[in-house]
């Protein structure tokens, strides 16, 4: 399964830069600041604000959910295929030379790349569109992949911690050489560049995936520095340093471990997303909205929901009621970045 929708998204990533370069998308613009992309979802047309009101950046505007993941499933490809490369060199390169260390961090890297087959495997369950038995889409699967992510950080800290142990029982110091600075030097750059653009596009994308993956890589970075200070040090004749060097390592992937399953879990277990305060603060702006109560939030990996209880005058007609619903929930989307709002018109308990 791994291995076909391996070679499916590899196939994928050449046609699909055709495609993003076809497509034209219309803007439509208007007397205010900020104008209204037209956008299609599942085959759906609706218009979408270009700078929402928020305090974190907005999906690229001129995207659709379709070239989202498609964009997420490019951006995971070529990091696969980079953290592949220097898994390669650091397991070759630390087992001639006997580092111990080094093949550690070569194995954090082989985690990194399964880790990318994990997110693209997910992502293709994500970007499925709704369904009978799933209402809400599948994007939870993405959180899911992200906490995947997180238990092979786990993992392999573990994995470090034997080996050094092992170390300290058996003995023995690396051989260092001209190659594994070379090597130590080249896959740092190559881990440091990845980083920085995959965090970059996860925020452009608004991907809990392509952030956690790329925290991933980011630890990698500090693991590399420290196995080069232990190869110096190694070469100065402190061979002790190397297990020293794989206990700081531990500690680096142990932390990126805690922080990404700590996130998407609170995610999944559908934490409330903004406080009740606040949402009805924005509610309350509405005209003729008398109280709010009941009121709910979740988090998605896109923006959120809500549902909530507004009362109206008892003496309003049922159209009136309803569409004083409607500019409730508009008012919260726009404000709040919320994908989807749900609003119960009520009368008031105790009317004045």
């Amino acid at each position: 399964l791994i291995t076909s929708e391996l070679l499916y998204q590899l196939s994928y990533v050449g046609s699909g830069w055709a495609r993003d370069r076809a497509r034209k998308v219309k803007i439509l613009g208007d007397s205010g600041a900020r104008g209204k992309i037209e956008i299609s979802r599942f085959g759906e047309s609706r218009s979408q604000p270009t700078s929402p009101v928020c305090s974190e950046p907005a999906m690229a505007p001129d995207l659709t959910l379709v070239e989202r993941d498609r964009s997420v499933r490019r951006t995971l490809v070529w990091v696969l295929l980079l953290n592949l490369l220097v898994a390669s060199a650091k397991l070759v390169v630390g087992g001639l030379s006997g580092s111990i260390s080094m093949v550690a961090d070569g194995f954090h890297s082989l985690t990194d790349s399964a880790s990318n087959v994990v997110g693209l495997v997910g992502l293709a369950v994500a970007g499925r569109p709704p369904d009978a038995d799933h209402p809400y889409g599948h994007r939870k699967f993405e959180t899911l992949a992200a906490l995947m992510i997180g238990a092979l950080l786990a993992l392999t800290a573990w994995e470090v911690l034997k080996s050094c142990v092992e170390r300290l029982r058996e003995g023995g110091a690396p051989e260092v050489t001209p190659l594994t600075f070379w090597v130590m030097g080249i896959t740092l750059a190559i881990n440091l560049g990845v980083s920085t653009w995959e965090r970059r596009e996860g925020t452009r994308l608004q991907s809990d995936l392509l952030k956690a993956d790329a925290a991933h890589t980011q630890s990698d970075v500090y693991a590399s520095l420290a196995v080069i200070v232990s190869l110096i040090a190694a070469k100065l004749g402190f061979p002790q340093l190397d297990v020293l060097t794989a206990v700081v390592i531990t500690l680096i992937i142990a932390r990126a471990a805690f922080e990404i399953l700590k996130e998407n879990g609170m995610l999944l277990a559908d934490t409330a997303m903004l406080p009740a305060d606040q949402v009805a603060s924005v509610a309350m702006k509405v005209p003729r909205v008398v109280s709010v109560h009941k009121i709910r939030s979740r988090a998605t990996s896109r923006g959120g929901y809500a549902d909530l209880h507004v009362q109206v005058d008892g003496n309003l007609s049922l159209e009136e009621a309803h569409l004083i619903g409607h500019e409730v929930a508009d008012r919260l989307k726009r404000e709040l970045r919320l994908e989807d709002v749900l609003v119960h018109v009520e009368p008031p308990v105790n009317p004045s």
